[in-house]
């Protein structure tokens, strides 16, 4: 009787796994994963996703834009909107007539004063009734455009542009009306100190023209000073 081969465990040949199909079915399944799966985004952060009408968003603070000025116009009496500026400055030149001139707060109506009447010469019983109608004109135009609940240094700053060939007591006649104007709505006296002057409302005068750059320039002038709002 022949005898049975006994079973060695060394004989046996090893057992090799292959790792390919596993591997090819994990990246399967991840493909799988990626174009099926649906991201959703927190609710918090759509508003920062959301497009806007202003391109990309900026970090730098939002520009504050200051008040429009509030322009008083002071100029000969005679011109008025729809003349050329040629024909403006030929009507100057022709009549320098600085006698009279019209003030204007923005695009309201002027009103009219006489040269003669705000003189050094000028008695005070004529002077008075001049000086209380322009400062009842301005204050009734100034309290027009008050900016309800602001300061007096928010309100809308105030520049006289005056005519350049015309004397100068227009133009102090019209600042001391603003200023009393200012006083009165405060209930203050006169400035006298650096914070009073910092709590004040600006009001201050156009810069001074430049000379001499065109032949027309009195009339340029005067074109643009009629033309303010």
């Amino acid at each position: 009787m022949a005898r049975s081969k006994r079973f060695d465990p060394m004989d046996e040949e090893p057992v090799k796994g292959d790792m390919t199909p596993m591997i090819d079915i994990i990246f399967l399944l991840l493909i799988f994963f990626l174009l099926t799966t649906r991201f959703i985004v927190p609710e918090k952060m759509i508003s920062q996703l959301l497009p806007t009408n202003k391109g990309q968003a900026s970090s730098s603070p939002p520009v504050v834009e200051p008040p429009p000025d509030l322009n008083i116009l002071i100029y000969p009496e005679g011109f008025a909107r729809g003349m050329g500026v040629q024909q403006m400055d030929d009507m100057w030149k022709a009549n320098p007539d600085a006698s009279r001139a019209l003030l204007q707060v923005g695009n309201n109506d002027p009103i009219m004063i006489e040269g003669s009447s705000i003189s050094a010469s000028t008695r005070q019983a004529s002077l008075e009734p001049v000086l209380e109608g322009v400062f009842q004109y301005i204050a009734g135009h100034l309290a027009a455009a008050e900016d309800p609940g602001e300061s007096r240094d928010d309100q809308r700053p105030v520049v006289i542009h005056c005519f350049s060939a015309l004397s100068w007591k227009y133009a102090l006649l019209a600042y001391d009306a603003v200023r009393q104007y200012e006083r009165d709505v405060a209930g203050s006296g006169a400035i006298e100190s650096s914070q009073d002057l910092r709590e004040a409302r600006e009001v201050s005068f156009a810069p001074p023209r430049i000379r001499n750059y065109h032949t027309w320039e009195l009339g340029n002038e005067l074109w643009e000073i009629l033309h303010m709002r």
